[in-house]
Formats: C-alpha cells, sequence, structure tokens
C-alpha cells in the first residue's frame, strides 16, 4: 500500500529546497576568446543542477532524502526525475510549472576544470508572494518542520530560500546552505536564518568584499560572515581541503583526500555540502563529518557528470579505512597558518601538524535535539562482524546495505554464491563450522520459514562466542522465539524482527518501511548496546521501528499479511488477462496476480502453517466470499422469470466445468 510521505514516520530526513538542471556538457581543449568559435571534442546530457546534485549525494549514501523543487513539461524534466528516483530521493514535493526545465552549458576542460552558464528556467519561475500565500505548499513545510537538517543553494529565489529557513528555524531544524548558485549578495535576513554557510573561496570573497587568497585572510573572512548572524561557516578550499569556523572553537582544517585522477569537478562541491549534511544529522563530530565530506568528494571527482559520480556510502567507508584521520584544529590566524595553506599537500595528510584536536563526541552548535542516538551510523571503527545464515535473494539484499554502513559480513548457504560475495565484500561460506568460527558478533537466520529449524539445529552454536545476539527475519515470529528459546544456549542473546519490505520494495530506499521487532532476551550494558547497533541498521535508513510482541505480530500479520498473499494467489489462479478496456482498477488487480506468482509457495505455506491465525482468517475470506455470493443470488427472486432462469442456467453451466 502507498503511503503519502507526510503520513511515513520517517525519523530526520534531510530536505533539500533547491535547483534542478539538465547539464549539457561539452568537452573542449581550451575556453573560446570573444568572438571565436571552436569545435568542441564531444558532448552529453547530464542531469544536474546543485539542489538535485545535493539530493542524490544524500540519498545515494542511503539517508533518508525528500526534494523540493520545480521542473517544465519538457524531456529534461523527465532525465532529471529519473535520475533523482533511481537514486532513492523522495519527489512528491516537485512541482511541474509553465517554464523549461533548468538546464546548464558545463564547458570541461582537460584535467577537470570547468566553467558553467546557468539557464535558470523552472528553477526561477516560483510564484509570486501575494497575500501573505506562501510559496512552499502546507506538506512542503509539514515535512520541513520535522527534518532533520534543511539544505540550500542560491540556484532559486533567495525569497524561496528565506521562506524555507524561516519554516526551519521556527520548529528549530538546522539550515545548511551552499553559497553558490548567485553572484548576488546574500540578504542578510536569510543569512540570520542559515546555521552553516558554505561558500568556496571565490564566494566567500564576493560575499564579503575581502582577499581569501590565504588562510589567514580566509579566517578573518569567515568571521566577518559571523557577524552577519550565521553560526558556522564551512569553506571549501578545492584541492586544499576545507576549514569549518565554529562561534569561539578554534577553526577545524581537514585536507583534501586527492584523487588518483581527477576527470570532472563538476559535483565535488555539492557531494561535499551534502554528505557533510548527512554527516552531521547523523551525529558524527564535525571532524568527522568533514573527513567523511572529503572522502565522498575525493571519489565524486573521479568520474564525469556530477549526478552520475554521487558516491555510494560504501565506497566512502572504504576510503576512510585506507585514509587515517588528518584534520587539524587550527591556532589564531599568523603566517605559520598561512604557510600551512599555501603548501600544497599531494597525500591528504597535513603539511605542519599545528595542534591536535582533542576528539569531541557532542553535536555540533545549532544541531542539539535534532537526532535520537539510535539515527546515526555506526563509526567504522565500531564495526559489527554480522553472520547471515541463508545467502538467498533476502540474505544479500541485507548483506549489502549492512556492508554499506560499515560493518563486516559473513555468509553462510548451501548453494554456491562466491562471486555475489565477492562482489559485496562478503566472506562466504558453505561449511557450517568454518562460518561459525569467524565467530561473528551477531547471527541474521535469513533461510526460508520451512527450513529454518533444520538450518538451526544444524548449526554447532558451542563454535560462536557464549554471548551471540541471534536475530531472525521471518514473517511470522512465534515460531522463531519458540525456537530459538528451545534450541539455543540460555547465554545467547535473541532478537525477533520482522523487516516489512524486500529487494523490491526496499531498492531504492528504506524510509518509512516497517520493521517489527522484540528483544526477547538481551543481556545488559555491551550486550544491550550492541542489540540496539543492530537496530540502528534499520532506523538509520529512516525505517519505522514498531516495537511489539511476537504473539501481537502474528494476530496483525495473519490479517493483511496472509490475507494479502492469500488474495494475490486466488487473483493469480483465475488467470486473468488485460483487455482494451483496462480500467485503472483492473491494472492494479492484475498486477497483484503477478505479484502472487511471484513469490514462491514455500513462503506463502510458511505463513499458513507457522501462524496459527492464519487457519481462521481464511476462513473469515470463505464466509464473505458464500455471504455475497448469497447476498447476489438472493436477489434473483427479485427478477423477472426470464431473467431469473437465465442466471440460473448460466450458474448450472459454470458450475459443471
Amino acid at each position: 500500500m502507498s503511503l503519502k510521505l507526510e503520513e511515513m514516520a520517517v525519523s530526520s530526513p534531510l530536505v533539500v529546497v533547491g535547483s534542478v538542471n539538465a547539464d549539457i556538457y561539452v568537452e573542449v581543449e581550451r575556453l573560446p576568446v570573444e568572438g571565436e568559435t571552436i569545435a568542441a571534442r564531444s558532448g552529453q546530457t547530464l542531469p544536474g543542477g546543485k539542489g538535485a546534485n545535493q539530493a542524490a549525494c544524500a540519498a545515494r549514501l542511503s539517508y533518508p532524502t525528500f526534494f523540493c523543487g520545480q521542473v517544465g513539461l519538457d524531456g529534461h524534466a523527465n532525465l532529471v526525475k529519473d535520475a533523482l528516483a533511481s537514486a532513492g530521493v523522495r519527489l512528491d514535493h516537485v512541482n511541474t510549472v509553465d517554464s523549461p526545465t533548468g538546464h546548464a552549458v558545463v564547458m570541461l576542460q582537460p584535467g577537470g576544470k570547468n566553467s558553467i552558464i546557468i539557464v535558470g528556467g523552472a528553477n526561477v519561475a516560483w510564484p509570486k508572494l501575494e497575500d501573505g500565500i506562501s510559496r512552499l505548499t502546507a506538506n512542503a513545510q509539514q515535512l520541513i518542520k520535522r527534518a532533520g537538517a534543511v539544505l540550500l543553494q542560491r540556484e532559486i529565489p533567495d525569497a524561496v530560500n528565506l521562506e524555507a529557513a524561516k519554516v526551519a528555524k521556527s520548529a528549530g531544524v538546522p539550515v545548511i546552505m551552499d553559497a553558490g548558485g548567485a553572484e548576488g549578495p546574500i540578504p542578510e535576513e536569510l543569512l540570520k536564518h542559515v546555521t552553516v554557510l558554505s561558500p568556496n573561496e571565490s564566494e566567500l570573497a564576493r560575499l564579503t568584499a575581502m582577499p581569501t587568497n590565504s588562510l589567514e585572510k580566509i579566517l578573518l573572512a569567515a568571521a566577518k560572515v559571523q557577524e552577519m548572524g550565521v553560526q558556522q561557516v564551512l569553506v571549501k578550499m578545492g584541492e586544499t581541503g576545507s576549514v569549518l569556523v565554529s562561534g569561539k572553537e578554534p577553526p577545524i582544517y581537514q585536507p583534501a583526500i586527492l584523487a588518483p585522477t581527477v576527470v570532472d569537478t563538476t559535483g565535488a562541491g555539492d557531494t561535499f555540502t551534502a554528505s557533510y549534511a548527512v554527516a552531521l544529522i547523523e551525529r558524527q563530530t564535525p571532524a568527522e563529518a568533514l573527513r567523511f565530506a572529503a572522502a565522498a568528494a575525493s571519489i565524486c571527482v573521479r568520474s564525469k557528470g556530477a549526478m552520475p559520480s554521487m558516491p555510494e556510502r560504501k565506497a566512502v567507508l572504504q576510503l576512510l579505512k585506507e585514509h587515517p584521520l588528518t584534520e587539524e584544529k587550527l591556532s589564531p590566524p599568523d603566517e605559520k597558518v598561512s604557510r600551512f595553506l599555501q603548501c600544497r599537500h599531494r597525500d591528504g595528510a597535513a603539511a605542519t601538524k599545528i595542534e591536535t584536536p582533542n576528539r569531541v563526541d557532542s553535536k555540533p552548535n545549532g544541531f542539539q535535539g535534532q537526532a535520537s542516538p539510535n539515527q546515526h551510523m555506526p563509526k567504522v571503527m565500531e564495526g559489527l562482524k554480522i553472520g547471515i545464515v541463508g545467502f538467498g535473494t533476502f540474505g544479500q539484499f541485507l548483506a549489502e546495505r549492512i556492508c554499506g554502513q560499515g560493518h563486516e559480513v559473513v555468509a553462510l548457504s548451501r548453494s554456491d554464491y562466491r562471486d555475489v560475495a565477492r562482489r559485496l565484500g562478503v566472506s562466504f561460506h558453505r561449511d557450517v563450522n568454518a562460518f561459525c568460527d569467524e565467530h561473528p558478533d551477531i547471527v541474521i537466520m535469513s533461510a526460508s520459514i520451512i527450513s529454518t529449524e533444520t538450518v538451526l539445529r544444524s548449526l554447532p552454536v558451542e563454535r560462536l562466542k557464549p554471548d551471540t545476539l541471534f536475530v531472525d527475519v521471518l514473517s511470522v515470529k512465534g515460531f522463531p522465539k519458540q525456537l530459538f528459546l528451545t534450541i539455543l544456549p540460555p547465554q545467547f542473546d535473541v532478537l525477533c524482527t520482522h523487516p516489512m519490505f524486500g529487494p523490491n520494495s526496499g531498492r531504492a530506499s528504506w524510509a518509512g518501511l516497517p520493521v517489527v521487532y522484540e528483544r526477547v532476551r538481551i543481556g545488559e550494558g555491551a550486550r544491550m548496546d550492541r542489540c540496539n547497533r543492530f537496530l540502528d541498521i534499520f532506523s538509520s535508513q529512516g525505517c519505522k521501528m514498531v516495537e511489539m510482541s511476537c504473539g501481537e505480530h502474528d494476530v496483525h500479520a495473519a490479517g493483511s499479511q496472509f490475507i494479502t498473499h492469500t488474495v494475490c494467489r486466488i487473483l493469480g489462479k483465475m488467470k486473468l488477462e488485460s483487455t482494451p478496456m483496462n480500467t485503472k482498477g483492473y491494472e492494479d488487480i492484475l498486477r497483484l496476480a503477478e505479484t502472487g506468482e511471484a513469490d514462491s509457495f514455500d513462503l506463502y505455506y510458511g505463513l499458513f502453517v507457522h501462524n496459527p491465525n492464519a487457519v481462521q482468517e481464511l476462513q473469515r475470506l470463505e464466509t464473505a466470499v458464500a455471504c455475497l455470493k448469497k447476498e447476489l443470488f438472493g436477489h434473483i427472486q427479485h427478477t423477472s422469470g426470464e431473467q431469473a432462469f437465465s442466471v440460473a442456467k448460466r450458474v448450472a453451466e459454470v458450475s459443471m466445468c
């Protein structure tokens, strides 16, 4: 069943209000001079726009992301919307207007450097504010009020940004604004509503009318921006790195993690800003967030195109493992600091160590109270070792997301999935002893309902760690709970879960999808922390976490999941076919029939056999069909004799078939 986004229980999503463009790339040896015509080596059109890029980046980092913007009625609109949807961005707040979709001409030179010309189009065609009516819909305003952060840029009118910032600030939601996209000054009223302003060096110079050709001067210019009302200033300095100026705290410097080969820098700034926003909502410290953003930007510049080059979380975490923490907390501006910046180091480490930062775990200024402890990703160095028993389609689906969050995955299956495991970065075993000797912290039982008991009894659990956490992901709950409590040693922890989605419904995003769970038997202290960190794998993706007993789950599941499967299978048995006069409702029925045929009968049989409430629901369904038939045939007596005879004859003919 589809739900409106406003009805989804998504915890602290990132909301991007901004621009969406079609980027028309032309590769040239050099820029033309005035009056000159030159030939391009190649050209292509790719999705882009600062707002769309940042939304796509956040979504590809597996964070729940919503985009608010405008497109036109043209082919470019389909290009960019399809790209955003493929990245996992929610598009319910994208409006279509009577203007062409925004587009940009990107002149790409050797070495990845670029020059860009923007045509605003639909991005600048927002309605005028009249009679106090908001440019943002009521639904968009409600979305902003429950966001973890709002991300803005300057490729849409400042008035729209101001309205979004006011709504966010009124709800205590941090506002991060990329200063790129327009050359004019930023209105002071808008700056007063911005938590973090992120300019590059040239944008900072334009904003302050101050030089920015050394770190000392950059810090002075950033201080001036703070005087305008901005709490924090995050300056992007390209291959030199970045620096965060935050209140009275010493500035934090993060060197760039330089790519071996730079192909295209177009999306690097957008990637950096969006990644930093995601990291902060996830409660990483400012220093950790800078490092996370630096890694994401480093991956981005290695491919052509802004949006197509946005990295996935797994790649970012892998790069972070390869580059030790190198951020620096800077002393007040002095000659030494200037030399520090001007030394363009090539290895991603600080050229001169000025002062090693004291690590802090508190949230950055302006981000207090925006996320619960269960909403941040586990740090790379704290990754869990998670075993998956049953590495079929669903096991692989889970493994990909778990690996993407920096955890180590070990898989066990009778079938040979070595190639899939290698692609996902998973250690794979077909021998149960070898699997148990890996000593995972957590074991997920992902076998089918029918085979779970046999598989569980086959595990030499004495080879596992004595406090291993066992988790099931079955569609019934009372059955695995009883198995775990009967078969497993009493010192093992037990968590029963039901992620109510799969590879199809959860392909793009897990945001808003329900996960039902019961902490059946969990030890205290570190063992409870481990359980919560496992649940974090889902909650950090925006899943709707529902805690209830296994018995209560099965009552609800029989009335929803089992009946859904039953109706789908009944429709499949009817062999329905498409007609030249299909209605929308009939097409929905055809899709349900296809769904029933696609699911394995073993799954359906398991839902029936191992949920004690299923028989009662099946009887209710049969009773409902019988009552409906009785009601229909009861009306025959009210028709004329000839009509009644005709209907009775047709019923008899069908009964004989």
